[in-house]
């Protein structure tokens, strides 16, 4: 694309560029100019967007579409043209813009991007000149309703095997010159997609078995992604667990792994490229059944892994020994509840001995650097709840760790969780359990609290009704 004269766009212009160069290829995809573009937009920053395994999916798949030009977006709070990572072309001469959503305070940056691209942000103010909204991603899975009345299609579930043949729809409609209510018509006939204008709500949610032979796999490696330099590859999807609080196990199910064959190819493939690390992504590696074969075959081609999740009950020597061989320092667990009381309510499935066992296996290892994550705020918690998380750290103290990071959040509860029908509790109560945590724990450990103002937000927004609208402004 030609560069932009204005002073403001080509600053704009060349951070685009800056960061496609800082980009590496581990599986060549070529944009090709076809007749239906379609704007991938991951609505928060460059470096989490690419440490996405469904942005990362979605592009492939969009692009092996016969007439589809698919390119990527990320969100940028100080950019106003849009420029794609891709060909640098702006995101006004895409026909479809698709978001893939993870988190529910994205939804704001999908609002702030609309209003700032002059995009009417009510579905039923736009026609035939402007984009279609499409949304996708993890949010879908439980309730997408904060975004009902701006959204014109919510996509639910796995686009493995159901997106090629929606979007192919919409491509039938665009090159008969349909119109928007003409092009909406014709697809909603998919079970797993809603249309608001249309009232058509998704009966299903797509789940793909395919992807234990297909999994996803980072097309692009780049120091500046959460996973540095690492190729990332799905080892499962779903969770064979059922916490309470936690979404994955009860929306996400059956749970389903990777073949190892097909794990072992893709390790085959990164050591012909030249790439040697690697990031094991699933809702917790230490569920896939073959786990042991993967590290050996990790091992034997000297690859360097991380994992995106853990359980500290299904800690090995052999994992930690692989993590230590990679070069990681630092090992993060997620207790989740001080006291087995907590752990119970949260059906966690950990016991005192399950931790007394982790910190004894960490610190047999040498490691001295740990992450705990616990969450707070269910109403049948008191101080001696706070007093079992400081004991714990205490514990790690014994086992001489010396470097402790605790991460504290409150509950969060969620549709279609056991916890659904709680309700988060108020800012005030949070607040003074919050006081009561930071002054038990003291400056012994490094704290960090997640903002209440926010989970109160995330909160609400993942709890909405269609009727939702954001606060204008």
């Amino acid at each position: 694309m030609r560069k932009p004269r204005r002073t403001e766009d080509l600053w704009e212009y060349r951070i685009i560029e800056q960061t496609r160069r800082s980009e590496k290829s581990f599986r060549s995809l070529h944009i090709i100019e076809h007749d239906l573009k379609i704007a991938l937009i991951f609505p928060s920053s460059y470096e989490t967007a690419i440490a996405n395994l469904g942005f990362h999916k979605v592009f492939e798949l969009l692009n092996g579409i016969e007439g589809v030009q698919c390119e990527r977006f990320f969100y940028d709070k100080r950019f106003s043209k849009y420029y794609s990572l891709d060909t640098q072309r702006p995101l006004d001469e895409f026909h479809i813009w698709a978001f893939s959503v993870s988190f529910e305070l994205d939804f704001q940056n999908i609002i702030q991007l609309m209003q700032k691209k002059g995009i009417p942000l009510f579905n039923h103010l736009r026609n035939d000149h402007h984009p279609f909204i499409l949304i996708g991603g993890a949010v879908t899975y439980f309730n997408p309703n904060a975004l009902w009345q701006y959204a014109d299609l919510i996509f639910h579930g796995d686009a493995d095997e159901t997106l090629n043949i929606f979007i192919e729809k919409m491509l039938e409609g665009f090159r008969q010159k349909k119109n928007r209510e003409g092009i909406l018509e014709q697809i909603k006939s998919f079970d797993n997609l809603s249309i608001p204008l249309l009232h058509h709500t998704a009966k299903s949610i797509s789940k793909s078995m395919e992807m234990t032979k297909k999994p996803a796999v980072s097309l692009i490696t780049t120091k500046r992604s959460v996973f540095p330099n690492k190729v990332l590859l799905e080892v499962g999807r779903g969770c064979l667990r059922s916490c309470a609080f936690c979404v994955a196990g009860h929306t996400r199910s059956p749970a389903r792994f990777v073949q190892v064959d097909v794990i072992e190819s893709i390790f085959d493939e990164m050591k012909e490229k030249g790439f040697n690390d690697c990031g094991l992504i699933s809702a917790t590696f230490t569920d896939h059944p073959f786990k042991n074969k993967i590290l050996d075959l990790m091992e034997e081609r000297d690859i360097h892994f991380t994992v995106s999740s853990l359980r500290l009950d299904s800690l090995s020597e052999k994992l930690l020994e692989g993590l230590l061989r990679s070069g990681q320092k630092e090992i993060t667990i997620a207790p989740e509840g001080g006291s087995q009381k907590i752990r119970e309510l949260m059906n966690k499935q950990i016991s005192e001995e399950d931790i007394e066992r982790s910190l004894q296996l960490i610190a047999k290892k040498g490691i001295r650097k740990l992450k705990m994550y616990f969450i707070y705020g269910l109403e049948e918690e008191n101080e001696s709840d706070f007093e079992a998380i400081y004991k714990i750290v205490q514990r790690a103290n014994h086992y001489g760790m010396t470097d402790i990071k605790i991460s504290l959040n409150p509950l969060i509860p969620k549709p279609g969780t056991p916890f659904s029908s709680r309700q988060i509790q108020d800012l005030k109560t949070l607040r003074t359990k919050k006081q009561f945590i930071e002054k038990m724990l003291g400056k012994k450990v490094s704290v960090k609290f997640e903002s209440i103002r926010n989970s109160i937000l995330q909160y609400q927004i993942a709890n909405a009704s269609k009727d939702f609208q954001f606060p204008a402004d």
